[in-house]
């Protein structure tokens, strides 16, 4: 890797600020040494692009290219050991599919059923000793040569580090860990064939509330679709759906973008609301197929309303997995945001406020999203820090009135900046190819920081609750649990490896992020336990709820191995700890409310998406096991 950074290096043009000054610059990172012993930014102009990028950026793609060689070495050195077992994953599709199911459009479908396993079995993987990192590596048996990877940033990575733990300590038999997969999923495979034949009619009263739906939801969280504009859109997608002789891959230009826009706003309101009433699952399908008749020509160009049309489609992906590649949609949305330039405030050409405000949302959007989905699965970013300029949607100050409405807008720009932290902690924590080991004093002052965050828009009130508070409450519980979770990982590890041995100097684990996983937990039982025609009730749920709520389940099932373990102390709360760590206690009293709690929000992500009954299945066998070992050790 070094020959290959040395040249890479070597290929670096001049800075700016050296060819300006006539100086002779050089080709360290990320900055010359002129630019560093002056005190600013180094940038070089980027001829692909054409635009200027910091240098920072370039090393940012070194790193990333250190991170995935070591992946790749990792794999390579794995596949060379052949008394090494692997895990095995029942009928992975070749794609970066989040689940490991076929998509129900592939042909032959009994076929791939037929060949479906009974479960997983993942006891060979869990006796596997990788102390160097906590990275996983799931070999896909239908694929040879592939695999799918799972960064330490993951939920499924302390999950391993559970069972592993579980079954050296003997609360789990030795064996086989079987996971029982669904074969398939009768509703969804029933929803599908049933949108062939739905001949909806575009009843105008319909398709103008599911508009007006889609905007106090899923554009309250994004926000890259313009109400104001979309008025007229839904009145030409009402007279185009009037032409009995329509013939939508006909449709070009403004037409085609307009009747796409209205039918996949429909189909993401209809999967929202697909949670209390299962005929919209059937009615979303059908406006998804309509709008996958003219994809082609609505992403066929560098324009804004291209962006838009594929973050449509990476909405809907979020509710419905298996109708898409999420991970290409949002490669493909980044690379058009950058060359559309949103992803920086530098703009040529002159634009109404209206217009920024659409940009701005635009992008802090997608980059929520990319995000987030990234460190869920444990991989990197496409849109790099250094390179983003772009002001956030709007700020605090702009608020005018605390009403349940103003609220939302300006909560989900809040919302934005924490991502932002957050990506700043997975950079540091989770992207090295070499897991840093960092002191107390690094963990408290980014806990210090996302809890001034916290308080600076903490909304408390019930009655001004919506999307975007939600989201808020959300994202600190879970960036919470996420900031924690290698302390986590290193205590199950150490006390697994050393479970002979208690004279083993075992490193304090904080309790904030069990508090925060229980917070965690509250909030998505509200949401799932509200009315229909309550704000709450229709709070987006995606399959992205589906990972923070194991991620939850999991994080206090952490706790509790530690606790019957009692080897490993336990920090006082962050925010009554002074300069120096101080040992406490950490009080399991609502430990099996909690967990019975998020056992419920499972079983309903099982039966709402196929792929999740392995949650589901991996947290019971679990919990089985853990309370009742738990209430054993109490006095």
């Amino acid at each position: 890797m070094s020959t290959s950074r040395e040249l890479i290096q070597q290929l670096l043009s001049t800075c700016q600020r050296c060819r300006r000054l006539r100086r002779k610059c050089d080709t360290l990172l990320p900055d010359c040494r002129l630019c560093r012993k002056a005190g600013v930014e180094c940038y070089h102009f980027d001829h692909a692009l054409q635009q200027s990028l910091p240098r920072a950026y370039v090393h940012s793609l070194l790193a990333r290219l250190e991170h995935l060689e070591a992946v790749k070495r990792t794999i390579d050195g794995s596949s060379d050991q052949q008394d090494v077992p692997r895990p095995v994953l029942p009928n992975t599709p070749t794609s970066d599919h989040p689940f490991p199911h076929p998509p129900p459009s592939q042909p032959s479908q009994v076929d791939n059923r037929e060949r479906v396993p009974q479960s997983v079995q993942y006891d060979p993987y869990l006796k596997r000793d990788q102390t160097d990192t906590f990275d996983k590596h799931f070999i896909i048996p239908s694929a040879a040569g592939r695999s799918r990877f799972f960064g330490a940033s993951s939920v499924f990575t302390i999950s391993v580090e559970l069972f592993r733990h579980a079954i050296t300590t003997g609360l789990l038999p030795e064996g086989s860990l079987d996971l029982p997969i669904s074969r398939y999923n009768d509703k969804e495979e029933c929803a599908d064939t049933l949108a062939i034949r739905f001949n909806h009619q575009a009843q105008a009263e319909s398709v103008r509330e599911l508009c007006r739906f889609y905007f106090v939801t899923s554009n309250v969280l994004y926000g890259f679709v313009d109400e104001h504009l979309a008025a007229n859109d839904v009145e030409v997608y009402l007279d185009l759906r009037g032409n009995p002789l329509l013939n939508p891959q006909d449709l070009r230009g403004v037409e085609a973008h307009q009747y796409f826009r209205v039918s996949m706003m429909c189909a993401i309101s209809c999967s929202t609301q697909a949670r209390h009433r299962h005929r919209r699952l059937v009615e979303g399908m059908a406006y998804y197929k309509n709008a996958l008749d003219c994809v082609e020509e609505v992403t066929s160009e560098v324009t804004p309303a291209s962006l838009q049309a594929l973050l449509l489609l990476s909405i809907f992906c979020l509710f419905q997995p298996r109708k898409g590649d999420i991970w290409k949609l949002l490669d493909y949305a980044c690379r058009l945001s950058v060359e559309l330039g949103y992803h920086t405030e530098q703009q040529v050409e002159v634009e109404t406020e209206a217009q920024k405000r659409l940009r701005r949302s635009t992008f802090w959007g997608l980059y929520a999203i990319e995000r987030i989905v990234g460190q869920l699965f444990g991989r990197g970013s496409d849109l790099p820090e250094p390179i983003i300029t772009t002001e956030y949607p709007r700020s605090l100050s702009a608020i005018d009135s605390m009403d349940q409405a103003s609220v939302q807008p300006i909560s989900i720009a809040h919302h934005y900046r924490l991502v932002y932290l957050r990506s700043e902690i997975f950079r540091d924590l989770y992207m090295p190819a070499d897991p840093p080991q960092f002191e107390f004093d690094w963990y408290r002052d980014r806990f210090s920081t996302l809890h001034l965050w916290r308080q600076e828009h903490l909304v408390s009130d019930d009655d001004l609750a919506g999307p975007g508070t939600i989201s808020c409450d959300v994202g600190y519980n879970s960036t919470i649990c996420f900031l924690f979770q290698p302390l986590l990982l290193v205590a199950i590890r150490t006390t697994t490896m050393n479970r002979n041995d208690s004279s083993t100097d075992f490193k304090a684990v904080p309790q904030d992020n069990y508090w925060s996983a229980c917070a965690l937990i509250r909030t998505y039982e509200k949401v799932i336990r509200a009315p229909e025609k309550s704000i709450l009730g229709a709070y987006p749920m995606t399959f992205l709820s589906a990972h923070y709520i194991y991620l939850a389940g999991i994080t206090l099932m952490a706790h509790a191995l530690l606790a019957i373990d009692s080897r490993v102390p336990i920090l006082k709360p962050m925010l009554q700890l002074g300069e120096t760590p101080e040992i406490g206690s950490l009080d399991l009293t609502n430990f099996y409310e909690i967990s019975n709690s998020c056992l419920i929000l499972l079983s309903f992500c099982a039966e709402r998406w196929t792929g999740m009954e392995g949650m589901l299945y991996s947290f019971k066998k679990l919990s089985d096991k853990i309370i009742p070992a738990l209430l054993r050790r109490q006095p």
